[in-house]
């Protein structure tokens, strides 16, 4: 009598651990599949997404950690056990097929973001050329001036001291800035020092200082384009 009840109490006990080990097996899955939609949303939206993305993804996730915490909450192992379990296998299913769609969806969206952008920026930059048109014009009316019998000089430095004005402003609208360098204290990270000799003291020149600019540079919006080409007297020893 004693073995007979023992088996019941054994078959138990091994019911129970294969709960608990299915109850973990759908928990690993769950924070898998949950993970999964986290670096999809990281790639879809990038690093810091839209907060109504953010909304979507942790709806997702809370619905992963209640099929987790049904699935951890079954009781004692029965029929009705294993029916709740297949269901929620059957949701986690659901949810990877979900997710699957939902990673086309994200690559036909960033394929048309991605042809959006480039659109932008051709209608950018045609606007910009149709900004530099003008002074195109003026060049060639310059041109046509410079080539003609009666020309004259001054007229000509006039003509070609307005399209430089021009181009600058056009520039400077769009983000282009000069690097102001002659008398600077010599900055590595805008100048590049083609020349160095050492200080005229006699002259008033201070060392380590920008003396002569051979070459202009320029910053785009903050940015450096290029660095100035500088001469520079040579720091003290």
């Amino acid at each position: 009598m004693m073995k007979a009840e023992a088996e019941p109490d054994q078959q138990d006990q091994n019911a129970g651990s294969a709960a608990s080990t299915a109850a973990s097996t759908i928990k690993d899955e769950a924070e898998q599949v949950s993970a999964d939609i986290e670096k999809l949303f990281r790639r879809g939206f990038g690093d810091i997404p839209k907060s109504t993305d953010l909304s979507e993804l942790r709806a997702i996730q809370a619905t992963m950690k209640h099929i987790v915490h049904r699935a951890l909450n079954t009781g004692a192992p029965s029929a009705d056990s294993a029916k709740a379990e297949d269901a929620s296998k059957a949701e986690i299913e659901k949810l990877k097929d979900s997710l699957t769609r939902s990673k086309a969806d994200f690559l036909n969206y960033q394929q048309r973001a991605s042809k959006d952008l480039d659109r932008a920026e051709e209608l950018s930059l045609r606007k910009y050329v149709s900004e530099l048109l003008p002074i195109l014009d003026s060049m060639d009316l310059t041109r046509m001036d410079a080539q003609s019998d009666d020309a004259n000089l001054e007229r000509l430095r006039e003509a070609l001291a307005m399209i430089d004005t021009s181009l600058r402003q056009v520039m400077t609208v769009r983000g282009l800035e000069r690097i102001d360098a002659k008398g600077k204290l010599f900055d590595p990270t805008v100048h590049e020092a083609v020349v160095k000799r050492p200080a005229n003291d006699a002259a008033g020149e201070k060392p380590n200082h920008v003396l002569e600019e051979l070459r202009s540079g320029y910053t785009w919006k903050g940015l450096l384009l290029r660095p100035t080409q500088v001469m520079v007297t040579e720091p003290k020893k």
